[in-house]
């Protein structure tokens, strides 16, 4: 195994060292400066544009959960270039007479360094300390790669919303669920984003308002937007919440009525009976609408009841309304609700220090549905 001299490894951690002696000597005698240090992040994305924005991610993240954050810029298509690293601190203030402060290191990757990083990056690492990977872009680009760099991994992280070629992407990903299953826990951010639609569909079936009206439901509807370019990757979003619906509730798909923009597939429910959902792309309502709007759920076998959860966008709030039998819709309830940040997502998934079966079975009902529709 390389000692990570390439990338200046050890110099590295000299700076590391004499950032904290600046940091130490620089305060307030009235002000302390604590170095605290939870877990080890990993970002690695081979966008150089995103760079400031990834940064500000870790400062908005570390406020919460104070890490050792290091930063990959790769440029694999750059074969020749210089490796560069640098460290840099993120403080938070904790009253008035103390500070928390965690560090981050950036480096610049040229082609000639990718093959070294991953023994770089483990020598970079606080011991005993989790390691969470958070991969930018299409991971199934770099295999090589990250496959050198699971082994010392606990937790991947990963978002599939600008991905194409889902077909054949999705079935990859799956594959390396099962690979590397008991060894690393793996998350995306689309099941992140899809929490609160989860939640609120939950909040209906809890126990005491419609628990048993549940296993009747029979029809689903997923109202979504995209961008223009993105409507794969929103489309297999509202998938991954029929498919979560559908592993929980143990319908099994049988067959798929093909449409471009509504593709409806069929599912047998525990009692043999259909049930149908529909995939419902609408036209843009604005120039950045985007993801699910709508969701409805309903049960018609005799009677006719529904139950919807819609965005308010003027609102900014999610409302939850049921309806029976053709009259007036009713306000179950209503609830704030803004888009999550990156760091939000972040803290979110990390937060799990398990894996999340229920995400890798609803990951695997979608892969089974996208290979049908």
């Amino acid at each position: 195994m390389s000692d990570g001299s390439l990338f200046g490894v050890g110099q590295v951690l000299e700076n590391l060292k004499s950032l904290w002696t600046r940091a130490d000597s620089s305060s307030a005698v009235d002000r302390t400066v604590s170095h605290a240090c939870l877990s080890n992040l990993i970002i690695y994305t081979e966008d150089r544009s995103e760079e400031e924005g990834i940064s500000k991610t870790i400062d908005d993240f570390v406020q919460k959960h104070p890490c050792r954050a290091t930063l990959i810029v790769a440029q694999p298509l750059e074969k020749s270039g210089k490796i560069d690293a640098s460290v840099t601190t993120h403080q938070s203030s904790l009253g008035a007479h103390h500070t928390v402060a965690c560090e981050q290191i950036t480096l610049r990757v040229p082609a000639s360094g990718l093959e070294e990083l991953p023994s770089a990056i483990q020598a970079l690492l606080v011991p005993d300390l989790p390691v969470y990977l958070w991969w930018r872009g299409i991971f199934l680009h770099q295999k090589t790669l990250l496959e050198k760099m699971l082994p010392f991994v606990d937790r991947f992280i990963y978002d599939g919303v600008t991905w194409v070629d889902l077909h054949h992407t999705v079935p990859a990903v799956s594959d390396y669920f099962s690979r590397f299953a008991g060894k690393v826990a793996f998350t995306n951010f689309n099941w992140s984003r899809l929490r609160p639609w989860r939640e609120y569909t939950a909040d209906f079936f809890d126990a005491g308002a419609f628990a048993k009206e549940v296993w009747e439901l029979n029809r689903v509807r997923v109202e979504y937007m995209a961008l223009p370019g993105l409507e794969e990757g929103y489309q297999f979003r509202t998938l991954l919440y029929v498919a979560w619906l559908a592993a929980q509730l143990e319908w099994q798909p049988f067959e798929v009525v093909k449409d471009a923009k509504t593709p409806r597939i069929r599912f047998r429910n525990s009692k043999g009976a259909t049930v149908e959902a529909e995939l419902a792309l609408l036209p843009q309502s604005g120039s950045s609408s985007q993801s699910i709007q709508r969701i409805l759920l309903g049960i018609q076998n005799g009677k006719h009841q529904e139950f919807l959860i819609e965005r308010d966008h003027k609102q900014h709030m999610m409302v939850l309304s049921t309806k029976q039998n053709g009259d007036k819709s009713s306000v179950f309830r209503m609830v704030p609700h803004a888009d999550s940040s990156g760091a939000d997502l972040l803290h979110r998934e990390l937060g799990r220090r398990v894996r999340n079966r229920v995400f890798e079975k609803a990951f695997a009902m979608a892969a089974k549905l996208i290979q049908m529709i």
